[in-house]
């Protein structure tokens, strides 16, 4: 069995799309949440992920959005500089994308080549603790795996940090991260989209350059306005254009 690992889509399907050509044919595709929020396609995404049945679980990105959406905030915020990607995103997407969202689980097992897996987006709600010992992962496994028992080899699937990784804690116990598929974290310049393969129980970390001009160009049309919260067009100008870091003066633009 070949199974494609994904995480932290935040709205980019461009970038979706490439991680599947270039993963070729897989029997079975899992995303550890986050699939809204801090892109431009909130709807394409989910539409995607929806399309192709994979396996999905909920993250934090995802549960504040609906909280948004319930606030009011998205009618009292637009045309301000309060306006962030989450309000954006509230207003692209249809109440499909909503429910699908609200019909996540927090978590999920399966198993695989006689391998017992849990996936949930983060250890902790509001935190990025990871399980660093054995007494901590299986709390985290007994807590939340349903699946089958007598596996000998057990893992555990995160997303959150956006930071690639396989974390051994003992012989029948890992935990790994795929990394995003949409965007790094400051410190990584990294612009491809990553993504992992599960092969026959074998983990292997894969990436790949999507084009990310139709991003770059919805990020411009919100400079050009001045009607979102500068720090949240930064982030993205780093995400999808040219700036070093994530707090890079934006460039001077002007409706025209």
């Amino acid at each position: 069995m070949k199974l494609l690992i994904l995480s932290d889509i935040h709205s980019n399907v461009t970038a979706l799309e490439a991680v599947y050509r270039d993963a070729g044919p897989v029997d079975g595709i899992y995303c550890a949440g986050d699939y809204v929020d801090y892109g431009t396609d909130p709807h394409a995404a989910i539409n995607w992920v929806r399309q192709h049945h994979v396996h999905c679980v909920i993250g934090n990105h995802d549960r504040h959005l609906l909280h948004i959406l319930e606030s009011g905030e998205v009618e009292a915020y637009k045309g301000t500089r309060k306006w962030k990607w989450v309000h954006d995103n509230c207003e692209r997407m249809t109440e499909e994308d909503f429910a699908f969202l609200r019909s996540l689980p927090a978590h999920l097992s399966f198993t695989d080549a006689g391998i017992a897996y849990v996936m949930q987006h983060q250890m902790k709600d509001g935190s990025y603790e990871m399980p660093e010992s054995t007494e901590a992962f299986d709390a985290c496994w007994n807590a939340w795996y349903t699946g089958e028992s007598g596996c000998s080899l057990r893992r555990m699937i995160f997303g959150h940090t956006h930071r690639r990784c396989v974390h051994q804690l003992d012989q029948d116990a890992l935990w790994l991260n795929p990394g995003s598929v949409s965007y790094r974290r400051p410190d990584d310049h990294d612009k491809r989209a990553h993504y992992m393969l599960i092969t026959d129980g074998i983990l292997t970390f894969h990436a790949v350059a999507y084009p990310r001009e139709a991003m770059y160009a919805r990020v411009l049309e919100y400079v050009r306005r001045g009607d979102m919260l500068e720090t949240d067009l930064q982030d993205l100008m780093f995400f999808f254009g040219p700036a070093a870091t994530t707090r890079d003066p934006l460039p001077h633009l002007t409706e025209e």
